[in-house]
């Protein structure tokens, strides 16, 4: 919103006859504008080193008549870096624009209401702080992976999960989508709470094809979890690192494949 505000004139002499009082009167009225933003600008940047990217451009506003709102207002889009800490951080708005710097009248002719105009102009920047607070909330990682399989054999696999961020995470399910050659009949997994800093381990039973190929394969897993708040938060994708060896004679001599 422009918040500007005309205070009042101060004549520098008195109009002498009808085409000068018309015109300071004319002349009056047009420098009351100098508190319109002309053509306003804005543009937002943080400080060296915060977590949070400015990803928008300048965006142009338009003119703004004093008291009056912009028709649209100025949107960023902006990234918080993941492994940002809890606080508040400084986003710098600055707003530039142009403005009526002077109106001066000649010409004047009251009785035919007739004028000519000179305008200058100059150019204004204003600057203000906005805040914004980055809560608490937790993040997750897979530290580890545990269990072999065989194709055309299922096996056991158990992925820790650990809460690498700042907040307890309640009701924990780990949710596992594998794909071919690799699937489940169990995708959910129930880890009740992880404390921040904490670990807790997902056992999931996983069966690969019989032409599955050897090798390591990544399994999108999902953590959904219950904030302190009682919000149902879904993690990002996490890919849990799963091996399909090579049948040895052992799993030949048993049928295993």
């Amino acid at each position: 919103m422009n918040k500007g505000k005309l205070l009042g004139f101060k004549n520098d002499r008195t109009p002498y006859d009808s085409d000068e009082i018309y015109a300071a009167r004319t002349e009056m009225k047009l420098e009351s504008s100098i508190v319109d933003a002309i053509s306003v600008v804005a543009s937002l940047s943080v400080d060296p080193g915060s977590p949070i990217e400015v990803k928008s451009v300048s965006q142009q506003i338009g003119s703004i008549k004093s008291g009056e709102n912009a028709l649209t207002p100025a949107k960023f889009d902006i990234k918080i870096d993941k492994n940002a800490k809890a606080g508040e951080y400084n986003l710098y708005l600055n707003l530039s624009y142009d403005y009526q710097k002077n109106a001066q009248i000649t010409n004047a002719d009251s009785v035919a209401q007739t004028y000519d105009v000179n305008h200058w102009y100059g150019i204004m920047n204003q600057n203000q702080i906005l805040k914004i607070k980055v809560k608490n909330q937790a993040d997750f990682e897979i530290v580890n992976t545990t269990g072999i399989i065989y194709p055309g054999g299922e096996g056991v696999v158990q992925i820790e999960i650990k809460n690498t961020g700042e907040e307890e995470a309640r009701n924990v399910k780990a949710i596992i989508n594998p794909s071919d050659p690799l699937s489940t009949t169990d995708s959910m997994a129930f880890l009740s709470t992880i404390a921040p800093g904490s670990t807790a381990v997902a056992k999931i039973k996983i069966k690969a094809d019989s032409a599955a190929v050897p090798k390591m394969y990544g399994i999108d897993t999902v953590v959904r979890y219950e904030n302190p708040d009682g919000d149902i938060v879904y993690s990002d994708t996490l890919q849990a690192p799963v091996e399909v060896k090579e049948s040895g004679l052992f799993q030949r001599f048993f049928g295993w494949i």
